[in-house]
This record gives C-alpha cells, sequence and structure tokens, in this order.
C-alpha cells in the first residue's frame, strides 16, 4: 500500500469516525450502521486501492497528457472525477491542481473546462476551510485561550478578511490551499471567503484553461507554468488594491473624525 492510498483511507476512516462521534444517542442501529458502513468503505478501499495508487503517481508526475488521458477514461462521469480530483488534492495532498485546470481545457474547452475546474476549486476550499474552522473552533481556540494573537488574528480577519482572501488570491505564487486552511482559522464569514476566493482565483483559472486549450498536448507541459508576465501584472494589481483600500480607510477616518 502506498503513501496516497493511505492517506486516502486514514481521511474517509477520520470523516466516518468524526461523523460518528457528533452523534449524541447512539443507539444499537445506528451502530450497527456504522459498523456496515466502516466495512463497505474499507471494503471499496481494497477494491481500489490500486486506482488510487496509480492516480496520484499520475498527478505527481506532471504528465499533463496522463492527466487527461485519465480523466478522459471516466467518460461521462470524467467531469465528476475532475471536481473529485481537485478536492482531494486541495484536502489531502499537496498535488498540482494546475495540471487539472489545464487537463479541463483540453477535455471540456475553455467555457466548461472554466466551470469545471472554478465548481472544484470552490468545493476543495470550502473542506479546506471547513477542517481547519473545525479544528480551530473545537481544540486551537481553547488552547490559545484569549491570547493577544487571537484577538489580533480575529481583529484583522473581521475588518479586512475579504480584502486579505481576494489580494491572495490574485497572486499565483502563493499557496490556494495555505490560504484555505489560513482562513479557516480565522472570523471570515464562509460566503465572503467564498466569493473572494471566486473573483480572486478566476483570472489564474481563465489563464490556465486558454493555454491547454490553445496548446497540443506535446508542448503544454513545457509551456503551462504562468508566464513572469502574468505574474508581475496579478502583483501590480494586487498592490493596486492595496493602495486603493488604503487611502479609501484613511478618507473614511478623516471624515468620521
Amino acid at each position: 500500500m502506498g503513501i496516497y492510498s493511505l492517506l486516502v483511507l486514514s481521511f474517509g476512516l477520520i470523516v466516518i469516525l468524526f461523523v460518528y462521534s457528533r452523534i449524541s444517542v447512539k443507539s444499537p442501529k445506528i451502530n450497527i450502521a456504522f459498523i456496515v458502513l466502516v466495512m463497505a468503505y474499507s471494503t471499496l478501499f481494497i477494491l481500489s486501492h490500486h486506482a488510487i495508487e496509480k492516480t496520484s503517481e499520475i498527478l505527481i508526475a506532471d504528465n499533463i497528457t496522463e492527466i487527461v488521458n485519465l480523466i478522459r477514461s471516466w467518460g461521462v462521469a470524467a467531469p465528476i472525477i475532475s471536481i473529485v480530483l481537485m478536492v482531494l488534492q486541495a484536502v489531502i495532498a499537496p498535488l498540482p491542481a494546475y495540471l487539472i485546470t489545464a487537463a479541463n481545457g483540453i477535455i471540456f474547452g475553455i467555457f466548461w473546462g472554466v466551470v469545471i475546474s472554478t465548481i472544484g476549486a470552490l468545493l476543495g476550499a470550502i473542506v479546506s476551510f471547513a477542517i481547519t474552522r473545525w479544528f480551530y473552533t473545537n481544540y486551537a481556540n481553547k488552547i490559545l485561550n484569549d491570547s493577544r494573537a487571537q484577538h489580533y488574528i480575529e481583529k484583522m480577519s473581521s475588518q479586512h478578511g475579504f480584502k486579505l482572501i481576494l489580494i491572495s488570491r490574485l497572486i499565483p505564487i502563493i499557496s490556494f490551499d495555505l490560504i484555505s486552511y489560513a482562513a479557516g482559522a480565522s472570523k471570515i464569514k464562509l460566503s465572503h471567503f467564498l466569493i473572494a476566493t471566486f473573483i480572486g482565483m478566476l483570472p489564474a483559472t481563465i489563464v490556465y484553461t486558454v493555454l491547454a486549450e490553445k496548446l497540443t498536448d506535446q508542448v503544454l507541459a513545457e509551456k503551462l507554468v504562468l508566464s513572469n508576465n502574468f505574474i508581475y501584472v496579478s502583483i501590480i494589481v494586487a498592490i493596486l488594491l492595496v493602495v486603493f483600500w488604503y487611502f479609501k480607510e484613511r478618507r473614511s477616518n478623516q471624515k468620521n473624525h
């Protein structure tokens, strides 16, 4: 059993046990139902863990042609599989999401490629956000115990959470998954997190999808990385937004005084 198969197995069992632990009244029927669920999940894993390991190896290998063939092999279920892969890469392991985005551009075209990649990325962000929010609320929050750091994080996220997420999403070199996990430990609302994520990730998603759709599979692997020009433009836009919000807030404070 490979490391990624083990991660998938562990993650699934943790989710099942977490749901079971949240049930206040555990009747014999509920206990039997969860035992059956664990057995069914374990059986399904045993039957499919070789495919899971192979899929992980394909994603890690940075071979766009193999990723395209993998998603296409699922036929009409290809969009669903692509979304599932994007969610898994966000939660289970640091697999390269941009390759899946590019593969979607090749398989589904520009419009549907952007739509499918956006849905997958947003769902992955929600899951990562929810995991950290749950852990922070139930454990980390008690450990920090009203510390100065906790108050600072809550103040910054409640006042500027949307702006921080949007600016971070606009810069491609900042880890997408790291932002999602960090946001979960803040006070930002899920709706604000999703809106900022959607707006901030859309430019890079479109660029990857268009680039992939226009190029052939043979040359895509060499030209898939975002150009320095796009990164520079993204950073400039982010800086302009920071400057705009700074002067807007400063002007607002002057009016109040």
